[in-house]
């Protein structure tokens, strides 16, 4: 009878144990934290990019972007190159809004942003001011 008693014992002292466990991760989960998730869910892209058109392709749906570079929004400190990308306007643009040479604004998905391909998809593509 005394194993039987140690074994429901022990039992009852792990089951008072887990739920003391569970409480206090419960209460300093490091998920908490104070901003809105909505409002970062809600944000459709927050990459924003400038660079000079150099070749336009109706026929691909692609243009070529040189000195692309991140927009002062999108970054910390001094502006770096990032070399020659070929972006994929939005659906529904208009390839006679840019010319070889303009000064372009690239709202991109960081999603779509392919640096080893050197490839992106812009969500908006709009001269630059």
């Amino acid at each position: 009878m005394k194993k039987g008693n140690l074994f429901l014992v022990a039992s009852v002292v792990f089951i008072l144990l887990a739920v003391a466990l569970v409480a206090i991760l419960d209460r300093t989960s490091p998920g908490s934290q104070t901003s809105d998730v909505r409002a970062r869910a809600g944000t459709q892209y927050t990459l924003k990019l400038v660079g000079v058109v150099a070749a336009v392709d109706e026929a691909q749906g692609k243009l070529e972007v040189t000195n692309l570079q991140f927009a002062p929004e999108s970054r910390s400190g001094d502006a770096k190159d990032l070399g020659n990308w070929l972006v994929t306007p939005p659906a529904g643009f208009n390839f006679a809004s840019v010319s070889f040479g303009m000064r372009v604004t690239i709202a991109v998905d960081s999603k779509t942003f392919q640096v080893t391909k050197h490839e992106l998809t812009a969500v908006s593509l709009v001269p630059a001011q």
